[in-house]
C-alpha cells in the first residue's frame, strides 16, 4: 500500500488560501461521489442528486453512480469535464483536479474525495490538499493537506480527472 503523504502544519491550508470549492457533505452511507460533484460545481446534493435522477440514477433504493452518470451531471450543471477512470501511480502524478477514490476495501468498495494541486507562485509554494467530503469525518481532516486518513494503494486507487470544458457554452467560435 501506497503511504500517504503527512504534511507538516498539522494538514492545515496556507494562510490566506480559500480553496475555490466549498465542501458538500455526504447526506447518506453511498453518496459520496454526488457530494464530491457538488462540491466541484458549487451546488448543493440535492441540486446534483435531482439531475443525476433526470440522467437516470435511481430515485430510491440502491445506485450505483459510474463515472458516465456523473460525467453527464456535472456537464449539465458546470462547465467540468471528467474523464474516465484513471489508475492512481502517485500523490504527485495526479491532475491539478480530480476525485480520488480511496480505501478501497476487500469488498470492492471504496470512498471519494477531491483532490485539489495548487501551483506554485513565487511567493507561496506548490502542494496540494483533498476536500474530504465524509460526513463522519474530522474537522480538521476535511480539508486538508495531511493525507494521512486516506488509504490509497497504487494496486487499486482511481481518479477522474476534473478539468473545464474547452467551450462550456457549446457555441462556435467566430
Amino acid at each position: 500500500m501506497a503511504s500517504a503523504p503527512t504534511k507538516p502544519g498539522n494538514g492545515q491550508l496556507p494562510p490566506g488560501f480559500v480553496s475555490p470549492f466549498k465542501r458538500v457533505p455526504m447526506q447518506g452511507t453511498h453518496d459520496d461521489l454526488l457530494a464530491c460533484a457538488a462540491t466541484l460545481c458549487g451546488k448543493t446534493i440535492e441540486e446534483v442528486n435531482k439531475m443525476a435522477v433526470t440522467l437516470g440514477l435511481r430515485a430510491n433504493g440502491p445506485f450505483f453512480l459510474d463515472e458516465a452518470l456523473i460525467r453527464k451531471t456535472l456537464f449539465n450543471l458546470s462547465n467540468l469535464a471528467v474523464s474516465d477512470y484513471k489508475d492512481f501511480k502517485s500523490v504527485a502524478a495526479l491532475p491539478d483536479v480530480c476525485v480520488l477514490c480511496v480505501d478501497y476495501d476487500e469488498d470492492e468498495t471504496c470512498r471519494h474525495v477531491v483532490f485539489h494541486h495548487v501551483r506554485g507562485t513565487p511567493d507561496v509554494p506548490a502542494f496540494s490538499y483533498v476536500i474530504d467530503v465524509g460526513n463522519w469525518i474530522e474537522p480538521k481532516q476535511q480539508i486538508t493537506t495531511d493525507f494521512s486518513h486516506l488509504r490509497m494503494d497504487v494496486k487499486v486507487a482511481w481518479y477522474l480527472e476534473i478539468t473545464q470544458r474547452p467551450n462550456p457554452t457549446g457555441t462556435k467560435a467566430k
